[in-house]
């Protein structure tokens, strides 16, 4: 299962939305933290537009590090409990301030250092070690 990304960079390298993208289509989307080809879903009855990572298209990074291709466990646990009571819950992607021990870096937004290219050394700033 991968999580639904909302962001993508389009077919000249810049960053665009899923509902932009419906409205001026491209022919190839690329994951913005990975560099992993994505498919591109239309806006559909209730469902509003989103990209997916394709299996067969991941980058190495995006197999070994990306959070839309490698939910963190404890959040896909939440998703399954949520399910049963709420059948089509999404998962929910935590954007917050982080902290990177590998460079350093202090950043906002999703567990994905873009410096390091890779997540796993991040921890949520007020928890990072000093």
């Amino acid at each position: 299962m991968y999580a639904k990304s909302f962001l993508a960079l389009d077919g000249n390298g810049r960053l665009t939305g899923a509902r932009t993208a419906q409205t001026a289509p491209y022919d190839r989307y690329t994951c913005h933290l990975c560099g992993s080809v994505l498919q591109y879903h239309p806006e559909y009855i209730n469902e509003r537009p989103w990209f997916e990572h394709r299996p067969d298209d991941l980058t190495e990074n995006g197999r070994q590090h990306c959070p839309y291709v490698n939910p963190v466990e404890k959040e896909v646990r939440r998703i399954l409990k949520l399910r049963r009571y709420v059948a089509d819950a999404q998962p929910v992607i935590l954007r917050t301030d982080w902290h990177c021990s590998g460079c350093g870096n202090n950043y906002h937004g999703e567990r994905y250092c873009v410096a390091c290219g890779t997540g796993d050394l991040s921890h949520i700033l007020e928890e990072a070690p000093r």
